[in-house]
Parts: structure tokens; sequence; C-alpha cells
């Protein structure tokens, strides 16, 4: 087994060093393994059976419909009347028009379930208008970067759509699971702008008049009735989660096309092909981590490292801390949703090992992962709003230093009380049980 982990660490590593995309490099080396140390030239055959099989899932088939939501919202103008609304509400608070990208933020998320979608449908609108307000551009862009990265935590998740695929965790669980952290890093996050905001004397927006909210929340209740179709209708037990991002994209597509009216087919055209080279990428990713998946399981690696994992360390807690911090630090390295296709099978081994509850795992591996969008060297979330600001890494890396206290901090709490974050998805299964 040695020989195999070091063969497959060493190509993967030199692949990306050279520049080979992350899907191609899994592929390569999966290949490469059959080649090198299969037992017969049939066993190649397993390889692309595995990449098959593992798009197969069901719940992969909701990966589309989410983002094309993202895609159409921000497209169409859609997300613009969710910031408008939001400015209109809470703008005029110390730090409000932060608050604003914030709350946005988590609105267009509980739609898209894509970081990189909400960081380019919020961003481009939230930002110069922080930046008109006199807010420094690398706070700015720092802002929506942590904002934005609760597209992977509030429900619907496209990370938890795949880690749901290759575990076989309930997808509703694991979406009802990621609120409770949602909350807590909203309310973090919040303390952050105030205190900076205070601080550098910047970040008070006009006031708007009653009148002025009201019409705002009529031109965004099309769109604030997005998340309570999908989550309502999954919540409910009416549909599963691909049902939900199916209906939701009708729906939405509707909303555009005769509601506001301001989707041309131009512009339609743009987000299918969009859609479908997002979608494209997730699942080549999947399936040739599949098959990487498949060869670390038929080596007991998963097995193994659990045993070495539960030897050094006794308690649930302890272990979990551990994984927090690993993959905290993979995800820096690393994108989100090739991390989670290559570690999952990985976590899980440790996982049952441990007794630690699926849900919870599921959540921590998640949230861990994508605190990596918004850090170097391949923060793709903090790439877009960087560029949006015209401001440079280092400036908006610095400017992130404390909003990164938070998630972190806010993830590691989910080691410390699990029952807190347990709570709502167990108590939605005893609804959905009785």
């Amino acid at each position: 087994m040695g020989t195999i982990l070091l063969y497959l660490g060493i190509t993967f590593v030199i692949l990306l060093l050279i520049g080979v995309p992350i899907a191609y490099s899994l592929g390569i080396v999966g290949v490469g393994y059959f080649v090198l140390f299969g037992t017969d030239f049939g066993v190649l055959l397993t390889a692309p059976q595995t990449m098959v099989e593992s798009t197969r899932s069901f719940s992969l088939a909701a990966i589309p419909f989410f983002v094309f939501i993202g895609e159409l919202m921000a497209i169409s103008g859609i997300s613009d009347r969710v910031v408008a609304f939001a400015r209109a509400m809470i703008g005029h608070f110390r730090g409000g028009l932060a608050m604003v990208a914030l709350a946005s933020s988590l609105l267009v998320a509980a739609f898209s379930g894509s970081s990189v979608a909400n960081a380019v449908g919020t961003g481009s609108v939230t930002i110069p208008a922080m930046k008109k307000a006199g807010y420094p551009k690398d706070f700015a862009a720092a802002v929506e970067s942590t904002s934005s990265s609760m597209g992977t935590v509030v429900p619907p998740s496209v990370a938890m759509i795949v880690y749901a695929s290759i575990t076989g965790v309930s997808v509703k669980a694991l979406f009802v699971g990621g609120y409770t952290p949602a909350i807590i890093y909203a309310l973090g996050i919040m303390l952050v702008i105030r205190v900076v905001a205070k601080r550098g004397n910047f970040g008070r927006d006009e006031k708007h008049s009653n009148k002025e909210r009201i019409e705002t929340f009529r031109s965004s209740i099309g769109a604030l009735l997005i998340p309570v179709i999908v989550m309502g209708g999954i919540l409910l037990g009416y549909m599963t989660a691909t049902e939900a991002g199916a209906i939701g994209g009708v729906y939405t597509l509707g909303l555009a096309v005769f509601v506001h009216r301001s989707l041309t087919w131009e512009k339609f055209k743009k987000v299918l092909v969009e859609t479908a080279r997002t979608t494209g990428i997730v699942m080549f990713v999947v399936a040739t981590a599949s098959v990487v998946g498949w060869i670390l399981a038929r080596e007991r690696v998963p097995t193994t490292l659990a045993e070495k994992t539960l030897s050094a360390f006794s308690s649930q807690t302890a272990i979990l801390i551990v994984l927090i911090l690993m993959l905290v630090v993979l995800g820096t390295f690393m994108e989100t949703l090739s991390a989670l296709a290559i570690t999952a099978p990985l976590i899980v081994g440790i996982g049952m090992g441990a007794g630690i509850d699926p849900v919870l795992l599921g959540l921590v591996t998640v949230l861990s992962l994508s605190i990596g969008m918004v850090t170097p060297p391949v923060g793709v979330v903090l790439f877009v709003t960087t560029k949006i600001a015209r401001s440079s890494i280092e400036a908006v890396s610095m400017r992130l230093l404390p909003f990164l206290g938070v998630l972190v901090g806010g993830t590691l709490l989910m080691a410390l009380f699990p029952e807190v974050f347990l709570w709502l998805p167990n108590f939605v299964e005893s609804l959905s049980g009785s």
C-alpha cells in the first residue's frame, strides 16, 4: 500500500504543479494505477465503469437546476432587486451597506447553491455601492468574499449534494443542518463589520422611507419566494432536492420572462451555456475522483487511516478538531468540490470508526473545505470579488483575517457543541418520521 500511496500522491502533485486541470489530474492518476499495478488488462474497464456509475446518482441531477437558478437570477437582474430590498431595510445602520452585502448573499445563497454565482450576482452590485459610499475597496471585497462563501453553507448547496451523493448521507438532513452554522457565521460577520466600520468611521447609508421599503419589497417578493418553494417542498416531503430544483428553475424562468420581462433570448442562451459549463465541470470532477476513491477503497486506505486516527485520538471532539484544521488547510490549496470528492470516502471511514454522527461529519467536511474559497492561492471567490473591486489579492487577504477567524471559529464550535448543530436536522427528521 505504501508504494501505491506514494505513486498517487507524487503523481497528483506533479500534475497540479505543471498546470494540469484537477479533473484531468485525477483521471490520469487513476488510469496510471490500473496500468502500473493492475493484475490484467481487463481491470482497465473498472475506470470508465466507475466514472459512469458515480454520475448516475439522482441527487447529482439537482446540480444543473440550482446552477441554472443562480445564473438566471444574476443575468436577469433578479439579484439586483434582492440587494435593493436589503439596502432599503438595513442600509442606514453603521456598516449597513456591508451588512446589505451579507444579507443579499444569504438570500441569493438560498436560491443558487453556488458561492461563485453568489459573488458574481451580488458582488457586482454591492461592491461598487460600498466603494461609492466611502468604504475602502479592499474591505468591500473582503466583506463580499466572506458573504458569498455562504453559498456553500446555506441550502441548497451544490457541495452538500456532491457529498451526499458520495457518502449516502441524506441531502435533506445536510440542507437543514446548514441553517444553524449559517446563522452563527452571519452573526459573527456582522459583529466584525460593525467594529471595523465604527473604527474606520465609514459605512452609514441614507435612510429609506417606509414607502421605498414597501416598493423594494414588492419588487423582490417574487425572488424571495424561491427558497420558500424549494426548501418548503423538500422539508414538507412533497419533493426531493432534484424535483425542487427543477420546479424552482421553472418558477425563476417564469419570473424573469413574464413578471420582470428582463430576459432576452441572448441572455437566456448565455444562462444555458454557463449552466452546462458549470455542471460539466462538477460532473467531470466527481467522475474522475470516484476512480481515485475506488482505488483508495481497494487498497484499504480509509480503513487504515481510521484505525491510526482512532488510536492517536480518544475522543470524538479531538478527532473533529483535527479534521477541521486539516480540511481548512487542504481547502486552501485545492478547489472545494475536488477536495470533497477525494476526501469524503476517507473521512467517512474515520467517522464511522469513531461513531460520529454522519450528518455532523458531512457539515464539518463541507464547511471546513469551503473556507478555502476565500483564501489564496486557489480562492475562486476571492479572485472574483478582488477583480470587481479593482483591488489586490494581498490587500483583500489582510482585510479577510478577522472574517476568517469567524469562519474557522464557528466551524470549531461544531466539534465542541455538536448537539447544537444537530438539533434542527434531528427535529425535522422526527417530524418526518411521526
